[in-house]
């Protein structure tokens, strides 16, 4: 390859990915979940306003964390979803095998409680968290660091329709 084809080839690049970025910002494909969704924060401030906290979410699968599998939005702010009673629920693993890291999933759930954590008296923020069960105290539960705890009832992954080329 000479200098010139490695040049053209280089601006080709360059162009194409520019056009790629450029297009999240054109109103065109920005990926399974829309950025207009909402949030776990949007969740909290109308539970804070309304008392009510939507049990329905599009969120990417992160990894199961013991009794739970832990979903979260495009801020990074999670939601755990308690999938199985004990270690040895056989069936609760068979309900979950499907679900793939970094994937976008239409997620329903039965709000159970939150994990918070606690802020001693010299500000410094607790690393273990304190699970709580609802109704939920809407000044502990709006705090940036919480997580809302549910009980799994359905996934289904998102898939765009739209042709990517």
């Amino acid at each position: 390859m000479n200098w010139k084809t490695f040049t053209s080839l280089f601006i080709f690049i360059f162009a194409v990915s520019d056009t790629v970025l450029l297009s999240e910002d054109n109103g065109r494909y920005t990926g399974p979940i829309s950025r207009s969704e909402k949030r776990i924060l949007d969740g909290k401030t109308e539970f804070q306003k309304s008392g009510t906290f939507p049990l329905e979410w599009k969120l990417f699968f992160k990894g199961k964390q013991g009794d739970f599998v832990v979903f979260y939005d495009l801020n990074g702010d999670e939601i755990h979803y308690r999938y199985r009673r004990n270690k040895f629920d056989l069936d609760a693993e068979f309900f979950v095998k499907d679900l793939f890291p970094g994937n976008p999933y239409r997620v329903k759930g039965e709000w159970i409680g939150y994990y918070f954590y606690s802020v001693d008296e010299r500000g410094k923020r607790s690393s273990l968290p304190t699970p709580k069960k609802i109704p939920a105290d809407p000044k502990e539960f709006s705090d940036r660091q919480s997580v809302p705890i549910f009980k799994l009832i359905e996934y289904i992954e998102v898939r765009t329709d739209d042709l990517l080329y």
